[in-house]
């Protein structure tokens, strides 16, 4: 065994790509968007994908982005596309109205749900904003995949809303199992090595 080519060969997840994927960023990927990244995947075909990342908290609450919003919760960071849009992911189950994830969990909102949140009408409904989502071309995320750039994870619903920011990528790279935990030795920045 030569350790060291071992210790930095990526090996792949067998996981498969699609809608309710979870997208792990390698140590080795330092793209500024997405270092230390999770991305839930909202939507994967042979069009191409989109999801939000989970672990990129902004300093700013959903009021700054929609003044109009009456709500003061922070909003996360969910790609560069679309930056000047909200998206939504939450638990309220209106399939006909709001797009499947995985599980009890749908992207999108409306009115309804929007006045829902502001009146705090249903004490276990959980939901977050992100602003701008991450997208890939068709086939653009395969080839990431392929070189190693992410590894591909089975949806981890407390990823979603349980966990701080700061845990998330930790926890992803552990659930992944004993072959990435050496990820988690890793600077955040590599450059700075």
């Amino acid at each position: 065994m030569n350790y060291q080519s071992d210790f930095l060969k990526f090996k792949p997840t067998g996981v498969t790509l699609e809608t309710g994927s979870m997208l792990i960023s390698t140590p080795f990927y330092n793209d500024g968007n997405f270092n230390h990244s999770v991305v839930l995947l909202l939507d994967y075909d042979e069009k191409g994908a989109a999801g939000l990342i989970l672990n990129k908290v902004t300093p700013y609450s959903i009021r700054r982005a929609k003044p109009s919003w009456r709500i003061d919760d922070e909003i996360s960071f969910g790609g560069p596309v679309l930056g000047d849009e909200i998206f939504t992911l939450h638990s309220f189950a209106d399939p006909e109205k709001y797009a499947p994830v995985k599980d009890g969990l749908y992207a999108g909102i409306d009115h309804v749900l929007l006045s829902l949140i502001e009146h705090k009408a249903i004490p276990d409904l959980k939901y977050r904003f992100f602003i701008g989502y991450s997208g890939w071309s068709a086939g653009q995320l395969d080839d990431e995949v392929a070189q190693g750039m992410w590894a591909v994870s089975e949806y981890q619903p407390a990823l979603v809303f349980d966990m701080p920011a700061d845990e998330v990528w930790p926890t992803a790279v552990r659930h992944l199992g004993p072959d990435y935990q050496h990820w988690l030795n890793f600077p955040k920045y590599l450059i700075y090595n």
